[in-house]
């Protein structure tokens, strides 16, 4: 989409306070999960350029809720849609645990496409 339409592309992750402890700046779990963060946009934004898409820009933000994060990061910059991936929870799981997908298509004020994991392929 990023390609057709000549846009540019942002790469986000989100760490939330929540994970990362009471004390941040002696959690060692900080530092993995920063890693873990960086690693991965660093790979969607090689994955994205080796696709074609020409102005990729690669992000990590911190925020109380990825949701709010997000939302944030939406009023700093010109962005015309929010593309997320979902894992398709539906019912009392989707409760338990939340759901930042469904957080942003109800409040996201640009618009949100949301995106399913692959369905894994029989082995038989």
């Amino acid at each position: 989409m990023a390609t057709e339409a000549e846009a540019a592309l942002y790469v986000l992750s989100v760490i939330t306070y929540q994970s990362l402890g009471i004390d941040v700046r002696s959690d060692i779990q900080s530092a993995m999960l920063e890693e873990s963060a960086e690693d991965i946009v660093e790979e969607a934004t090689a994955f994205a350029e080796a696709a074609g898409v020409e102005d990729v820009r690669g992000a990590v933000e911190y925020g109380s809720s990825v949701h709010e994060a997000v939302l944030e990061f939406l009023e700093e910059r010109e962005v015309d849609l929010v593309v997320v991936g979902t894992h398709g929870r539906t019912g009392f799981d989707r409760y338990l645990l939340g759901s930042v997908a469904e957080s942003l298509l109800r409040t996201s004020p640009v618009p949100v496409l949301t995106v399913r994991p692959p369905e894994p392929e029989d082995s038989d």
